[in-house]
């Protein structure tokens, strides 16, 4: 059994410790609580890729790529939610055999399912920012999706073992 792509174990535990607070702060910025995300904090030169001019008709006249001042504080924490939700998702169990990577299939199958029945329903029926909300919800959907079907697929199985 080649489990080369899962991570060790302990690595789910730190993948919970960023996550929580990050998706606290996700959630506050959304909620309109706290506007954490349209601060200067973490405002550096960034490299911009594709300007089409659909949202900000004012840059007219830029090229396709450019250098503009940027606030990437909303970007860390997106990036660091993803990279945490990896985390969670592709850790190794304490015991990894065959049956549990069979588990972990099945489960990867069943989320994406899920997400991309979410996908289509969101694109027919939402639109505007909700439609965006959603589809960056999405994103971080299918790893909680696969983690959380994993996680029942392995708790039906410990108890019918027991039984």
């Amino acid at each position: 059994m080649k489990t080369d792509y899962l991570l060790p174990h302990i690595f789910r535990k730190v993948g919970w410790f960023i996550f929580i607070p990050c998706s606290v702060m996700i959630m506050v910025s959304w909620l309109g609580i706290n506007d954490w995300f349209n601060d200067d904090r973490l405002s550096f030169i960034t490299l911009h890729i594709g300007n089409l001019n659909f949202f900000a008709p004012e840059q007219e006249g830029r090229s396709f790529f450019y250098f503009a001042q940027e606030d990437m504080f909303s970007e860390l924490v997106y990036c660091l939610t993803f990279i945490s939700l990896y985390m969670i998702a592709f850790s190794k169990e304490r015991v990894e055999d065959e049956y549990v990577e069979h588990l972990r299939m099945r489960s990867l199958v069943w989320a994406l399912k899920v997400n991309t029945i979410f996908f289509v329903i969101f694109t027919w029926f939402c639109f505007g920012m909700v439609y965006i909300t959603l589809l960056m919800l999405s994103m971080f959907s299918i790893f909680l999706l696969f983690h959380f079907r994993f996680l029942y697929e392995l708790h039906k199985r410990r108890i019918d073992n027991e039984e």
